[in-house]
């Protein structure tokens, strides 16, 4: 069995030590008389001590010992430097403890220390438990101090604080107390910054020093930091201004600059520099500069800088209102901005030539035109029902009731009719009509038209009497015609619309039967087969006189959306297998839980899916003037084993609003989805801005903004936006067709 043995000595039993002398030494002698190697750690302590790490008494050398064999020993020396209890004079008993991690064990020895009077100055001890220190102007901090007297007399201190202004101190800079030989006290000095302005932010740092009559004085350094506080207000007394500023009967072609004041108040404990920048809708039609270029801004100090913007102005037109902003930009943003961050600037340039010589020159050259031109405006000649862009945004095609299909050319931003003469006799509907731009006359009023995807030289065109058309574009050569023939009731069956899937080889019709069929190709070069699969809605929800008026699909093309009256609209995953009997991937959303009203003539009308989208976003308007935002992802089905049909659960929308108080028949959405555009029975096409979560943007349009408005209803919108502008072609029961150009806000 191994025997862990610690053998040790002192050299002593009895030491005498003067503090300010020479120090006092010992040998400790340690044998390892064990059966393994070992090294040796030695600890002193006094009877009466008070522990204190930054308080060192003694040294030892070595201060660990290697790692000896057995039957070695290790002699360590002792040096007493200092009175192992400050202010001490008498006979103490020292612990000496030797222990070994090797071994498990340890060892006690006891000497003697006889500590004399010492004639040495005194000493004193002072310490900063804390030395960084932060606070606001006007709130306090306290500074804690600890004095020890090392020293063996008892001694008067004086305290004193000194470094940062001696206002800032809520009591005396000074502190007076006796100390006891060996004794602590603790003090505390209360600093409190004076006013925001009075305080600048910064770093200041402080000494705390201690003396006495006797000794050498000691003292202890640390930080007050001040922290920041406040603002920088900005203000322009006056944010409107004309060019040029007197207006007057006559030309002023010189004057092309304005001039804003804004003041700045410095309310911070921060020094700063302002540097100006010029943002806004129209910063980029102007140049400006400042005068001084940089504002200096000392504390509780107002300073103005002024701005001088210079914009060129037009020789004709109106006076034209220039929207900008004024952003300042702080050398010290610690704080943030200014208050306000921006201040609005409005600049109303006044054209060259005065508004009245305009106009009369205007009156004189109109009148002459009206002598020289006199042309008849070409329209439909009964309700516009359908309107459409072609893919490549150039030309728009249009049916309406008259039986006539128009194809039209995008001029800047006028709608002309398209350079072709319909070669035949004009007459359709038994009305006579305008050659020019008359693409085809059909045998019924058309319901829909369509540009065919990958194909901007054929549409499809939906009519009242059950038939699909395809006709090439611009010959109105009709190149197929699509009726179901063993369906005995499809003579007639109106078709209400059409949708194609994106590579043009499915072509899905809605009709007033309230059937879907689906047209299908081998491909682009082929014409539709004329069977189609055949889906009966009525038949499937059991619903006497349901009737499909709107369809759309999925930017995948995987998921096809029906609408109709009953206020609900169904989904199809038309292109997954289905039974003889069942369509298990059809299911229906009802507008129950969001409106009471759902009978038979409560419709879901327009239908529109944010494209290019990795999300399905729909949006439905319908009867009641609503439209709805809804994430199609987020659907739950509900089990209705009594019905072929599943019930869907898309509540709540991402959005819904009020649009009108009529019906809302048309939806539209940009590339991008941050724009939709709607159209009804109010005779309104209002553009609706969204947030990117799709929803209503009230910051920038909450009641959407009005682009065109007729007392006759509109049926019909599309919509491109091309480099911030938005073209949108409407259809209405006027018989017109128009171009709206609008230039979308800036942020959508």
């Amino acid at each position: 069995m191994q025997n862990n043995v610690i053998n040790a000595s002192v050299s002593t039993q009895n030491l005498t030590f003067r503090p300010g002398g020479t120090p006092a030494i010992f040998e400790v002698i340690v044998n390892n008389d064990s059966d393994q190697f070992a090294n040796f750690q030695i600890e002193i302590t006094a009877a009466g001590e008070i522990r204190n790490p930054d308080y060192r008494w003694y040294k030892l050398e070595p201060e660990v010992a290697a790692a000896k064999p057995p039957g070695s020993s290790t002699i360590f020396q002792v040096f007493v430097l200092n009175s192992p209890i400050p202010g001490f004079v008498g006979t103490v008993n020292l612990t000496v403890t030797i222990f070994s991690p090797q071994l498990g064990q340890q060892r006690r020895l006891v000497l003697r220390l006889k500590i004399e009077a010492d004639n040495q100055p005194t000493m004193l001890s002072v310490e900063l438990p804390v030395r960084e220190f932060q606070v606001y102007p006007r709130n306090t901090v306290d500074i804690p101090v600890r004095v020890r007297n090392l020293s063996q007399q008892t001694v008067n201190v004086t305290l004193r604080f000194a470094g940062v202004d001696v206002s800032w101190l809520v009591s005396s800079a000074e502190r007076r107390f006796a100390l006891d030989p060996g004794g602590q006290t603790e003090a505390v000095f209360q600093c409190q910054p004076l006013s925001v302005v009075q305080a600048p932010s910064d770093i200041y740092p402080f000494t705390i020093e201690a003396t006495s009559i006797s000794g050498y004085p000691a003292s202890a350094e640390g930080n007050l930091e001040v922290l920041p506080v406040g603002f920088v207000e900005f203000s322009v007394p006056q944010n409107s201004q004309t060019i040029p500023l007197q207006g007057g009967w006559l030309p002023n072609w010189k004057a092309d600059n304005a001039a804003f004041e804004l003041a700045f108040r410095n309310a911070s404990n921060l020094l700063q520099e302002i540097n100006l920048k010029l943002q806004g809708r129209d910063w980029r039609k102007c140049t400006f500069k400042t005068l001084p270029t940089t504002a200096n801004l000392n504390l509780g100090e107002t300073s103005k800088v002024i701005l001088d913007v210079q914009t060129k102005r037009p020789w004709l037109g109106i006076r034209k209102n220039l929207l900008l902003e004024a952003k300042p930009e702080l050398s010290d943003q610690r704080l943030g901005s200014t208050d306000p961050a921006t201040q609005n600037l409005e600049l109303r340039v006044l054209p060259i030539l005065p508004l009245w010589l305009q106009l009369a020159i205007l009156i004189l050259f109109l009148a002459l035109l009206a002598l020289l031109f006199r042309p008849e405006p070409i329209m439909h000649t009964r309700s516009v029902n359908s309107v459409g862009f072609s893919g490549t945004s150039l030309s728009v095609v249009s049916g309406a009731d008259d039986c006539t299909l128009r194809l039209w050319n995008i001029n800047g931003d006028r709608l002309e009719p398209a350079s072709i003469n319909y070669d035949g006799l004009s007459v359709a509907c038994d009305r006579q009509q305008k050659p020019k731009g008359l693409l085809a006359i059909t045998n019924d009023a058309i319901e829909v038209v369509r540009f065919i995807p990958l194909e901007n030289d054929r549409v499809a065109v939906g009519l009242d009497n059950g038939v699909i058309e395809i006709r090439d574009v611009p010959t109105g050569r009709k190149r197929n015609e699509l009726q179901d023939r063993k369906d005995p009731k499809a003579k007639g069956d109106r078709v209400f619309d059409l949708v194609f899937t994106k590579n043009s080889l499915d072509l899905f019709s809605g009709y007033g039967s309230g059937k879907v069929r689906q047209w299908t190709r081998a491909s682009t070069n082929d014409n539709f087969q004329p069977e189609p699969k055949v889906i009966d809605l009525q038949r499937q929800q059991q619903l006497s006189g349901f009737q499909v008026r709107g369809l759309t699909l999925s930017p995948d093309d995987q998921t096809l959306i029906m609408s109709g009256n009953y206020k609900r609209f169904l989904l199809w995953q038309w292109n997954q297998p289905q039974t003889k009997n069942k369509i298990p991937s059809l299911s229906v959303q009802k507008l129950e839980k969001l409106d009471t009203r759902s009978g038979r003539e409560d419709y879901v009308w327009g239908l529109a899916f944010v494209p290019n989208s990795s999300e399905k976003i729909l949006a439905t308007s319908d009867s009641a003037g609503y439209i709805t935002i809804w994430n199609l992802e987020k659907c739950q089905t509900l089990p209705n084993p009594q019905n072929q049909i599943s019930e869907l659960d898309c509540s709540p929308p991402i959005d819904r609003w009020s649009a009108s108080k009529l019906s809302v028949r048309s939806l539209a959405f940009n590339e991008d989805g941050r724009l939709l555009v709607s159209a009804g029975d109010d005779g309104k096409v209002i553009m609706w801005y969204l947030t990117p979560e799709y929803k209503l943007d009230k910051i920038k349009a909450a009641r959407g903004e009005i682009i065109y408005q007729s007392t006759k209803k509109i049926n019909s919108v599309a919509l491109k936006t091309i480099n911030q502008t938005s073209a949108i072609v409407s259809g209405s029961e006027d018989f017109q067709v128009r171009l709206h150009s609008h230039k979308i806000k800036p942020g959508s």
